[in-house]
C-alpha cells in the first residue's frame, strides 16, 4: 500500500496520522511506544530521530492503521529523517 504524495504536510508520518487516523493524537501514537510525545511530535515534523525510534514509531502506526481496517506500511512511507 503507498501512502506517498505531495502535500503540504512535513513527513509521511504526519500525513498518515491526520488523514488516514484520524482523531488519533500524537500523545495516543507515542504511547504505544517507549518515546515521549515530544520525541515522537519531532519526528512527525522532520527532525532527526535514531533507527530504534522510527522502528518504533512504524509499529505503533502498523498496529493502529490494522485496528482501522487499513494496510501496513513501510518506513519509507513515514519519510522520517533518521539520523
Amino acid at each position: 500500500m503507498s501512502f506517498r504524495r505531495k502535500t503540504n504536510y512535513r513527513t509521511g508520518l504526519e500525513r498518515i496520522r491526520k488523514e488516514l487516523l484520524k482523531g488519533v493524537s500524537q500523545e495516543t501514537v507515542a504511547r504505544r511506544t517507549s518515546l515521549t510525545t515530544r520525541t515522537y511530535a519531532r519526528a512527525e515534523e522532520g527532525k532527526p530521530v535514531k533507527y530504534s525510534s522510527a522502528l518504533e514509531i512504524l509499529d505503533a502506526i502498523s498496529a493502529l492503521l490494522g485496528e482501522h481496517g487499513l494496510g501496513r506500511v513501510a518506513l519509507d512511507d513515514l519519510t522520517l529523517t533518521i539520523e
